[in-house]
């Protein structure tokens, strides 16, 4: 029996950006009425919005959201489709962003993307440092970000030929002349 891995999004760091959202909401009513009273369009714009954004954080925070299924045939990150190991290409531990803000990824190759079905966020950032296959490590907890990451590298693996993983770019390069 192939096992299935399922890891989640950190509840502790939702928990925080739900938090965040809180405090978001008490400054804008507490901004709005005090330095705009006469103005219920800006109140209500302000309010609405972070109302909204404190219920997206409140059912993210509520609903666990899946942060990746992996399976020994494929893997699904977010709610993307499935994308078989074999289409991956090579695996990638990248650090993004800079200073502060710097932000770890495990981002996952493939060929081609014009024949894998794609969510919006995935055609979004397919040409971006992120990627279109990527896993954010920093939302999760240290523990599991060890653990996908080891499960990823064992699957990929176990379906990469080993003369497909020896060959680097440059090689392929002198191959092909």
């Amino acid at each position: 029996m192939n096992p299935v891995h399922i890891f989640y999004y950190s509840r502790k760091k939702l928990g925080l950006y739900l938090c965040f959202n809180i405090i978001l909401l008490t400054l804008a009513v507490l901004f709005t009425l005090t330095i705009f009273p006469e103005y219920p369009v800006v109140y209500y714009f302000a309010i609405g919005s972070c109302l909204l954004s404190v219920t997206g954080a409140l059912i993210v925070f509520l609903l666990p959201l899946r942060l990746a299924v992996i399976s020994p045939q494929d893997i699904k990150i977010d709610r993307g489709a499935p994308l078989p190991w074999k289409a991956v290409r090579r695996i990638h531990k990248l650090q993004i962003g800079r200073g502060l803000f710097t932000k770890t990824i495990l981002r996952l190759e493939t060929g081609r993307l014009g024949h894998y079905h794609m969510n919006l966020m995935q055609r979004l950032t397919r040409n971006s440092q992120f990627g279109a296959f990527s896993i954010p490590l920093y939302a999760m907890n240290a523990e599991a970000a060890r653990d996908i990451e080891k499960i990823i590298r064992r699957y990929h693996a176990a379906v990469v030929p080993p003369a497909r993983k020896a060959k680097s770019a440059h090689g392929r390069k002198k191959a092909e002349k």
